[in-house]
This record gives C-alpha cells, structure tokens and sequence, in this order.
C-alpha cells in the first residue's frame, strides 16, 4: 500500500485536515526530482519552495498539538473539579458514570494524540525527507540549500514539541488520567457504600 493512501485510512476523520499534507509535499518534490534527473541540479527557488511548504506543515501540526493538548488538559482538570463538587454534592450533576465516560473519551483521545497523530505525522516528514534526499543527496545541491536543509530538520527535530517531547507530555497527562480513574472508581464506591443503610 501506498504511504499516501496508508496516512489517509489511518488519519483520525475528526483531525484529517491537521495532519500532514503528505500529497502536497509530494507534489512540491516532483518539480525537484525532474530536475535532479534531468540536469543534476536544482533551482533554489524550487528547493525553498518546497522546504517552505514542509516547515508550513510541521507549523500546522505544531499549532494543533499545542491546541489540543490545550483543550485535553482543561478537560481533564474540568473532570477533576466536577469530581470534587459531586463528592460535595452527591445528587448534583453530573454523575459519577457521567465523569466516567467523559474520563474515558478524554483518555481515548488522548491515546489517539499518542499512538496516532503524532507517529503518523512522524513518519510523514521522514519519508518526504528521506524522499527528498534520496533525490537531492549530493547531486547538484548547494552550500547554500544543504544549509537550509539542515536548519530545518534541526527546527523540526529540536523546537517543535510534538516532535520532541509530544509522545511524552502525552504519556504523563495518560498516567494522570489513568491515577484519577482510579481516585473516580474509589469515590463511586465510597458513594454508593454511603448510601447502603
């Protein structure tokens, strides 16, 4: 199976236009590659163009990791202060199996940033840059261009935080929400136990 059609049926429907435009950064790198065949060296113009439009999606990404990972905390600590009120007030709502489900898809969600969006677009950038220095590997590449090329890589692999450490903030707010399904499972008990006669 294609590496295009692979990202497409494994993309998260909700998220699909966040993820890295794979196609796009392929059909920037066809000029490039025609070029490299044919004359063995590239236009900076068409080098930039297409590392303009990779550090454009990793950007894209970036900015949605952040937001997401925003709203996930805020959920997440929402479900904690809800969870506090109902110990407080049993009969308010929402419920303890109301906190739970939404506990559940807080931490589905967060699993899917993990396992998903952030390896799927992972393995987007390095095939497209594995692609483009299968092509441009010391064939007619400039000082100049081999600068760029490595500046960006650097930016991706140092600065972006779903690249860098996306996997693990992701794992930590997991273990959190994990510990307070336990602390939810012991106040439902608790509940219910004070409510035997």
């Amino acid at each position: 199976m294609k590496f295009g059609k692979y990202l497409l049926e494994n993309q998260v429907s909700e998220w699909s236009r966040q993820y890295v435009d794979y196609k796009k950064l392929k059909n920037r790198l066809r000029p490039l590659i025609s070029q490299y065949r044919e004359y063995s060296l590239v236009t900076t113009a068409a080098e930039r163009s297409f590392f303009e439009t990779l550090k454009d999606e990793v950007d894209k990404v970036e900015l949605f990791y952040l937001e997401l990972l925003d709203d996930l905390r805020t959920d997440f600590q929402s479900l904690i202060l809800q969870s506090y009120r109902l110990q407080q007030h049993p009969s308010a709502a929402p419920t303890f199996h109301d906190l739970s489900q939404k506990l559940h898809i807080l931490t589905k969600n967060l699993a899917l940033v993990k396992t998903n969006y952030i390896a799927l677009n992972k393995l987007a950038i390095k095939k497209v840059c594995k692609k483009h220095a299968k092509y441009a590997g010391g064939c007619g590449s400039s000082v100049e261009i081999e600068n760029y090329r490595v500046t960006i890589t650097k930016t991706i692999q140092e600065e972006r935080a779903w690249w860098k450490k996306g996997k693990l903030i992701v794992t930590e707010l997991l273990e959190e929400a994990k510990n307070f399904q336990w602390e939810l499972c012991k106040m439902t008990i608790k509940h219910y136990h004070d409510m035997i006669p």
